[in-house]
C-alpha cells in the first residue's frame, strides 16, 4: 500500500530585536547618552559643556520634552546631537518595578507602545524639523522582546546602556534624596562611572554611558562630572561619540529588520 505523502513545512523563528548594549568592536570609542524628560534644569549649561568639549552624543527626548522645551531639543539638534525616541509619557512597559521581572504590563500592548513612539517622534520632528534617528531608549530600560518587536516594527532599534551584573554604567546623577544610599556628588559619580572597567572587567572602550540631560537637584551635578569623565578618558585614549557613531565604528549592521544578539548583545562582524 502506498504511504500517503507528508507535506513537510519547516517555520523558522525570527530572532530577537536587536537591544545595543555595548558595541565592544567599536574600540577606543564610547557613546555619551543622556535620557531627557521633564526636568530641564541645567539642561542649557550641559549642553554648553558639551560645545566646549566639541562632544556630540545621543539624546534620548520624550515628547513630553519636545513639546514643552522645543528651545532645547532644537538646541541640541544644532550643536549636532543625535536625537532619539523615548517615548511621549515615559511610562513603565513592564512590571520590572514591582516584581523584578520584565513581563508586559497589562495596559501595554503593540498598539500603546507604537502611539507613544509616533508622537513622540512627530514632536521631535516639530522641533527640530526632521524625524529623529531610529534609536529608542525604554524608560527605565524596561523592555523584553516584544516590547522591542513592536518598536522594530516602526524601524526602531533599542539602546539600553552598558550593564554587569547587578550594576550598570549609569551616572545615577537622577538620584535626587541625599538620604538615599545611591545619591552621590559629582565627583563620586564621575569616579563611579570611570571605575567600572575596574570594578567588573567591562571595558569602557565601545561602552553606551547613562546620563540624563536636565536635573532635579538645586545643583546639577553633570555639570562637574561630565569635565572630569571627559578628561580622564582623554587621558586614557578613549573618544565619546554618537551611538550612531558607534555602531558605524563597530561595523553593525542594523539593517531592516532583527539583528542576531547573543544574550541581548549583538553578534558582531569582524572588520573587513
Amino acid at each position: 500500500m502506498a504511504l500517503p505523502v507528508l507535506a513537510c513545512w519547516i517555520v523558522l523563528a525570527a530572532p530577537p530585536a536587536l537591544n545595543i548594549t555595548s558595541v565592544p568592536a567599536a574600540g577606543p570609542y564610547f557613546a555619551l547618552t543622556f535620557d531627557a524628560h521633564s526636568a530641564e534644569q541645567g539642561a542649557r549649561e550641559l549642553l554648553a559643556v558639551l560645545r566646549e568639549r566639541r562632544v556630540r552624543a545621543t539624546i534620548f527626548v520624550t515628547g513630553r520634552f519636545a513639546t514643552e522645551h522645543a528651545d532645547i531639543v532644537r538646541l541640541a539638534a544644532a550643536d549636532g546631537h543625535e536625537i532619539g525616541n523615548h517615548t511621549f509619557t515615559h511610562p513603565h512597559l513592564t512590571t520590572w518595578a514591582t516584581d523584578h521581572r520584565n513581563t508586559v504590563r497589562p495596559e501595554v500592548g503593540r498598539a500603546f507602545l507604537q502611539d507613544e513612539l509616533r508622537r513622540t517622534a512627530e514632536a521631535i520632528e516639530a522641533a527640530i524639523g526632521r524625524p529623529p534617528s531610529r534609536f529608542w531608549r525604554a524608560p527605565y530600560g524596561e523592555h523584553n522582546a516584544a516590547i522591542r518587536g513592536w518598536a522594530e516594527e516602526l524601524g526602531l532599534v533599542q539602546v539600553d546602556w552598558t550593564r554587569a551584573p547587578g550594576d550598570g554604567l549609569d551616572s545615577l546623577d537622577w538620584v535626587d534624596d541625599p538620604r538615599r544610599r545611591s545619591y552621590m556628588g559629582a565627583e563620586a559619580m564621575a569616579r563611579r562611572v570611570l571605575g567600572f572597567e575596574a570594578r567588573h572587567g567591562v571595558p569602557l572602550g565601545g561602552s553606551i554611558i547613562l546620563m540624563h540631560l536636565g536635573s532635579t537637584r538645586p545643583e546639577p551635578p553633570l555639570l562637574e562630572a561630565v569635565p572630569i569623565i571627559l578628561d580622564e578618558t582623554d587621558r586614557r585614549g578613549l573618544r565619546p561619540v554618537t551611538v550612531g557613531e558607534l555602531v558605524r565604528l563597530g561595523a553593525v549592521s542594523l539593517g531592516e529588520g532583527p539583528v542576531e544578539t547573543r544574550g541581548g548583545r549583538p553578534v558582531l562582524p569582524s572588520h573587513p
